[in-house]
């Protein structure tokens, strides 16, 4: 009887040690509620890990509860690996770190040069890390993006994670979830772009602003092309939603449209050993505007002209910055290797080893379909 009492005593402050445990888990003011991480790797092998979480114990928590900008509390912490410094400010704070509300993994250059597997298998690995959060790369260090104060105020991971969805209505803007990060790397390639951020200003007025968009091979940090070529590692990625294209309308006037639809399609053909890859661009545009003060009442001879000569720049834009990936920078970003995963198997097999080497000597046919909808207003006098 006496050992029935035993265990069932055992059981019960089993059963209540861990129902406190979950109450504590639960309990928003025992959770650090991080916004943003930021990873940079030290000269002697260890990790500087800056977070940026919502400040629960500022009397201004409960009134910013609605607010746009929460206050906010940054922590640099140090260790031999990512999960090991960032658990350090459960000793700091006596708070759990909570990852599912978190907006934006922020990579600092050092880390880019050499260490990008390790930081990946961190948030690979944790449950609460959320496959839609947003990783972009920090043209120096991650941690002073983080503690950037304009105004006293930080820049927040809320307003960094704004300015990587513009994607949706400016394709000069690239965007990388990690779950596409993940998928790259499931997929048998490690080539990926990422948006780059850099600081802006001094003294107290800072920004961070997206300059352009970085490009790896093999995890390792290659080049940064501009915002202008990003539109086009965008389209030949199927990622164009909106967005301003100028060119010559060959009269000796520019032509600007808006994007307004894109859908990219791509296939891959072999021919003696040699793929050609085939890319398809359907676009719905309207013409935003064309120097030279030219009428909006337009005939259908001029907006067929301007349509021909679109297309001709696109298609030639597209193959330039192909080139230029696989030609200059080394890096497969917007996704070929894929490709010849899925339409040739038995090739991809045999060429995996020096798949960098086929990709130089592949084939391009380019293919753009625009469609002109709007081209302005007929007023009446």
């Amino acid at each position: 009887m006496r050992r029935v009492l035993i265990i069932v005593l055992v059981i019960v402050l089993a059963i209540f040690t861990f129902s406190e445990n979950e109450v504590y888990k639960k309990d928003i003011r025992n959770r650090l509620v991080i916004q943003g991480i930021g990873i940079d790797l030290e000269d002697d092998g260890t990790y500087t890990v800056t977070l940026q979480a919502i400040d629960t114990n500022s009397s201004e928590a409960s009134s910013a509860e609605g607010a746009s900008q929460p206050p906010l509390k940054t922590y640099k912490l140090k260790g031999d690996t990512v999960y090991t410094a960032i658990k350090t400010v459960t000793e700091k704070e006596g708070k759990i770190p909570l990852y599912s509300q978190n907006r934006i993994i922020l990579i600092g250059k050092s880390i880019t040069e050499d260490k990008m597997d390790d930081v990946i298998d961190f948030f690979v690995r944790d449950v609460e890390n959320g496959g839609t959060v947003y990783i972009a790369a920090a043209e120096k260090t991650a941690g002073e993006i983080l503690e950037a104060k304009n105004n006293d105020e930080y820049i927040s991971a809320q307003n960094l994670e704004n300015s990587i969805k513009s994607y949706e209505y400016d394709a000069k803007i690239f965007s990388t979830q990690l779950y596409e990060l993940i998928n790259r790397y499931n997929s048998g390639t490690k080539d990926f772009a990422l948006p780059l951020f850099a600081l802006k200003g001094k003294d107290k007025e800072k920004s961070a602003e997206i300059t352009g968009t970085a490009l790896f091979n093999n995890t390792k940090y290659r080049e940064v092309i501009s915002k202008d070529e990003t539109v086009y590692l965008n389209m030949l990625s199927n990622k164009v939603y909106n967005t301003a294209i100028a060119f010559d309308s060959g009269k000796g006037t520019n032509v600007a449209i808006n994007v307004v639809k894109s859908k990219t399609s791509r296939k891959v053909k072999l021919e003696k050993s040699v793929p050609t890859f085939v890319i398809s661009v359907k676009m719905d545009a309207d013409i935003a505007e064309i120097s030279g003060g030219v009428s909006s009442v337009m005939t259908s001879e001029q907006i067929e002209e301007i349509k021909q000569k679109g297309e001709e720049y696109i298609e030639k834009k597209i193959k330039t910055t192909l080139n230029s990936m696989y030609q200059k920078y080394d890096s497969d970003a917007c996704g070929l290797t894929r490709l010849l995963y899925i339409f040739h198997k038995d090739f991809y097999r045999k060429n995996e080893k020096n798949i960098d080497s086929v990709l130089k000597n592949s084939l391009y046919e380019v293919d753009v379909d625009l469609n002109i909808r709007r081209v302005g207003h007929e007023y009446l006098s």
